[in-house]
């Protein structure tokens, strides 16, 4: 069964060491963030190292396990492939093996029972619940023989922790000697990076299947949202790569931001990424067509109604117009041998007026026509 609710210890596992590691690193960097600030400050060098280590390390998660691994959507050397190896170690989120795994699994049964982080059973469990909760500790790694069979990739299955751990206390205790500051690169090119980097990526997972838009299919909850983009390093267009999961884009759009599509294209021209795959042009506009056609379809009742409404009241309105003009036409060819030359050009002009009104009256109902029928 999936979490729903208070989980029943007979029919779950709970991983004890994922729940103490996600449960007392925030705390640790909720803790010691406030108060390094409070006594220590923090220094230029401090904010640079985070979001350089940010986007390194978020490169071996996105170019490196999605894109690459996962998705087979590039490929690179050995040297590329252990950089990134590295760096996806770096975050804590698992081995390239198991993380390509659940994610394969992932979309092939996207919201269903089989997803391992469907988000029909709620935004937390979608977010973080299913890493601590697991019904299966032997995991099956059938569907990713590619990486199984991949020395690169069963090194760091191995010692994955390992090497995270390496990365992510020696680099900050590097630069933290090369700046006189150890603690405070300790602290935020490693402690908040990783947590921080932990909870963008399970955005992805979970609010980047509840908000934003789906422009490409509404098949699965998967959508696009550019704010998650941007704060997710271009994963946030995510109905997209559902759509379209063999892309090494996922921002298609040359605007859209999407610093991992950027990353691969520029080592693709430096000889260092080859085999970049893109989704057929026509594919692309296929799948948009359907959608829109299958909105037009579902909505045509609607609309032919509101049409058929504020035409019948634009005509209502010219009959009244019309009438309005011909009742004063012949009042006005009453009385005005009556009237002295000064009057009659009063009352020209009056007539002049209402003849306006009636000839907007009928724009206005032209105008609510379709324009195969307005002649």
């Amino acid at each position: 069964m999936h979490y729903s609710g208070e989980p029943e210890a007979t029919s779950t596992n709970v991983l004890w060491l994922n729940v103490a590691f996600l449960t007392v690193t925030p705390l640790l960097a909720l803790t010691l963030g406030p108060y390094y600030i409070a006594n220590h400050g923090i220094h230029w060098a401090e904010i640079v190292a985070f979001f350089g280590l940010w986007y390194l390390a978020g490169m071996g998660v996105t170019a490196g396990y999605h894109r690459m691994f996962a998705h087979r959507a590039w490929w690179a050397s050995k040297p590329v492939r252990a950089v990134m190896l590295v760096l996806g170690a770096a975050t804590y989120q698992n081995s390239a093996i198991h993380w390509c795994s659940n994610h394969r699994t992932h979309h092939q049964h996207a919201d269903t029972e089989d997803d391992p982080h469907s988000i029909e059973e709620g935004f937390w469990w979608a977010h973080m619940l299913w890493i601590l909760i697991d019904e299966d500790e032997d995991h099956d790694h059938s569907n990713a023989p590619d990486l199984t069979d991949d020395p690169l990739c069963q090194w760091q299955h191995r010692h994955y922790f390992a090497i995270g751990t390496a990365f992510n206390v020696a680099v900050p205790l590097g630069l933290g000697l090369l700046t006189g500051r150890i603690w405070g690169m300790l602290l935020w090119a490693g402690l908040i990076r990783v947590v921080v980097l932990h909870h963008l990526t399970f955005f992805i997972n979970s609010l980047a299947h509840m908000w934003g838009e789906q422009p490409w299919t509404d098949d699965e909850t998967a959508r696009d949202n550019g704010f998650l983009a941007f704060l997710t390093l271009g994963e946030g267009y995510h109905n997209f790569h559902h759509a379209f999961p063999g892309d090494y884009r996922n921002g298609f759009r040359w605007y859209q931001f999407d610093p991992t599509k950027w990353t691969i294209w520029t080592l693709s021209k430096l000889g260092l990424a080859r085999d970049l795959r893109r989704s057929a042009i026509d594919e692309r506009l296929r799948s948009r067509w359907k959608r829109i056609k299958s909105q037009y379809d579902s909505q045509m009742d609607e609309w032919n109604e509101q049409v058929r409404q504020r035409v019948e009241s634009a005509e209502e309105r010219l009959d009244e117009a019309l009438e309005e003009m011909r009742s004063r036409r012949h009042e006005w060819s009453r009385k005005a041998n009556d009237l002295q030359d000064d009057a009659r050009e009063e009352v020209r002009q009056a007539r002049i007026e209402a003849e306006r009104r009636a000839v907007e009256a009928f724009r206005s109902w032209r105008g609510e026509l379709p324009q195969t029928v307005q002649g």
